[in-house]
């Protein structure tokens, strides 16, 4: 906060001309920020635009390669599941194993299967392993599969009893293996007739589709968790970072180079398509664009400063010229200022404030020192008027208690209550018209301990302090006509005891003085004329109108609140700002004490 203030009183107090050029500086900052915010952007939106391209071209090739999975699984159903291979595996059964017309009937089954897989040139071969584990291959020959691996793949044909199986390539055996059990379907026993397992060259078709993507320098990668099935370029040392999300594009680093990549796993299958290609190819141009516009910017914004500089140099040389006659003036050459005025100024604004402060110098002398002088006489004068409406029913109910005192023989009681009114007098008909709060408490406490002789058990009056009251200069005779209303309308209309308790105390950088009284308290309607000021005060007593007047010609941040509750009392707040010295003749006070003999 202290820091924002320095930095708004720094610009207050500098020059105008600076002033225009900051102003203006600013506001072209402003456009050129929103401008450059606005191009960033654009240019964002772009780079997902094409992120997104990028994104939507690699998902289109990823249901690809998902809808070549699908008619692989299809045409192992249909095979399987085909009243010509059901048939001829029914016959089959019916042979004698190992007979010539097995060996005949299973050189068929052969041809039927070739048959099956010829119009889907990614299929290489398919291996049908009868139940006695003797297998027979129709296809092209793509090198042995392990055994372990085939074990494998067969057991799991068992345990989804004719359901579909897809085992991902692997580094030694680069294909695609897959298949089912046979199960019988004709006469509804689904008893085992074999089992079919299909090797397929998935890479080489992966290449084939791959040059369908947009990046001409693009590189596509297909892997599984066993290892890579597709790599358009030989080599192992490519390392990709980890990738966790299931689709998404990145910014890397790959082989020292920029690099865009945008990958995607596929739910089917689990296998991770990426494709990546330099950063440049794309968005290179898009960035020699942005660094040009932001430069152009930069120059504009450097032309524009001394652009301004130059304008809010040749708008303010007439005022700062003004500002010197002023200068002037202030040291009463009123004479020298005249000389210092352009003899033909422009019929600007700034022409038009010269010619009428040539015409206001003969006459400045008698506004700043005749009429300033008066106001202060007035001021001073009206706030002596208010504060000497002392309450003279309070001096004769006084007095006359001490006629009965001494009649009754009570001197001691008399004597006291004199030193207190002699005590409070003497505060009274002092011309200070402000005291510290120690003061005036002490006149305060002179003024209650006469109404505790008056009340005697009737009332009991306290004071609470808190702070170093000291510290404060309050406006004289403040709080005692609050006192003096909670005895009118708290002390004399209750039928008990009734307390009185002033306190003061010292919050930051505020005095708090509060009376409360445990009368009868107001009603709403009594207690809304109070506050609005409409409730004329009682007999003789000062009203909270002259409270209120005298607080606002102390400061404007002076408050008074009244809070009452019938039944319960009544509650009057002042708060004062602080002020730390006794303010200086002419501001509400007289310059000399008086003197007491």
């Amino acid at each position: 906060m202290k820091l924002a203030d320095n930095w708004r009183n720094r610009f207050r107090d500098t020059r105008l001309s600076r002033k225009i050029t900051i102003t203006f500086l600013a506001a072209a900052l402003l456009l050129c920020a929103i401008m450059a915010a606005a191009l960033q952007i654009t240019f964002r939106i772009y780079d997902n635009y094409l992120y997104e391209k990028s994104q939507a071209e690699l998902d289109f090739f990823a249901q690809q390669v998902n809808a070549k999975l699908s008619q692989i699984e299809e045409l192992t159903v249909s095979i399987a599941t085909g009243s010509e291979v059901q048939n001829q595996l029914s016959r089959m059964q019916e042979m004698e194993y190992l007979s010539p017309e097995y060996n005949y009937a299973r050189q068929q089954l052969m041809t039927i299967l070739q048959n099956k897989i010829f119009s889907q040139d990614i299929i290489k071969n398919v291996i049908y392993t009868d139940q006695n584990q003797i297998t027979f291959m129709a296809g092209t020959y793509t090198g042995e599969l392990d055994s372990q691996v085939r074990e494998r793949l067969l057991q799991q044909f068992h345990e989804k009893s004719g359901g579909y199986v897809l085992l991902s390539p692997a580094g030694d055996y680069p294909y695609l293996i897959s298949g089912r059990d046979i199960l019988e379907v004709k006469n509804a026993t689904l008893s085992y007739l074999g089992s079919l397992i299909f090797t397929s060259d998935i890479g080489a078709w992966i290449g084939k589709k791959a040059n369908e993507l947009g990046a001409e320098h693009a590189t596509l990668l297909v892997y599984s968790d066993r290892g890579m099935i597709y790599q358009e370029e030989e080599g192992d040392g490519l390392e990709l970072p980890e990738l966790t999300e299931e689709r998404g594009w990145k910014v890397i680093s790959l082989q020292g180079e920029r690099t865009f990549l945008c990958y995607e796993k596929s739910r089917e299958t689990g296998w991770m398509y990426v494709n990546y290609f330099p950063y440049s190819e794309i968005y290179g141009q898009v960035l020699i664009l942005r660094y040009v516009i932001f430069t152009v910017i930069a120059f504009v914004f450097m032309g524009a400063v001394l652009f301004l500089q130059r304008i809010s140099a040749a708008i303010t040389r007439p005022l700062e010229q003004l500002i010197q006659t002023m200068k002037v003036v202030e040291q009463g050459d009123f004479k020298g200022a005249k000389k210092l005025l352009p003899s033909h100024p422009a019929k600007d604004e700034t022409g038009s404030l010269t010619r009428e402060f040539d015409t206001m110098l003969t006459q400045i002398d008698i506004l700043i020192h005749e009429n300033y002088e008066k106001q202060f006489l007035l001021k001073d004068t009206r706030y002596k008027m208010l504060q000497s409406q002392i309450n003279p029913h309070f001096l004769y109910n006084t007095l006359n208690s001490l006629n009965w005192m001494v009649k009754a023989g009570d001197s001691g009681d008399a004597s006291r209550m004199i030193v207190e009114l002699g005590s409070l007098l003497r505060g009274v008909l002092s011309k200070k018209m402000y005291v510290n709060a120690e003061e005036e408490l002490a006149m305060l406490e002179s003024y209650m301990a006469i109404q505790q002789f008056r009340y005697k058990s009737r009332a009991r009056f306290m004071v609470e302090k808190s702070g170093v009251l000291a510290d404060y200069y309050v406006p004289k005779m403040i709080p005692q006509p609050l006192v003096e209303n909670a005895i009118s309308y708290g002390v004399d209309r209750s039928l008990t005891m009734c307390d009185v308790v002033v306190e003061a105390r010292e919050r930051e950088d505020t005095l708090l003085f509060a009376v409360t009284d445990q009368g009868p308290g107001m009603m709403p309607q009594e207690l809304e004329r109070v506050r609005n000021g409409t409730c004329k005060p009682k007999g003789h007593g000062i009203g909270l109108a002259n409270i209120r007047e005298r607080l606002a010609m102390v400061s404007p941040e002076c408050t008074l609140t009244v809070e009452s509750v019938p039944g319960e009392g009544t509650k009057v707040m002042i708060e004062i700002p602080r002020l730390e010295e006794e303010p200086k003749p002419g501001q509400g006070q007289s310059e000399k004490e008086p003197e007491h003999g």
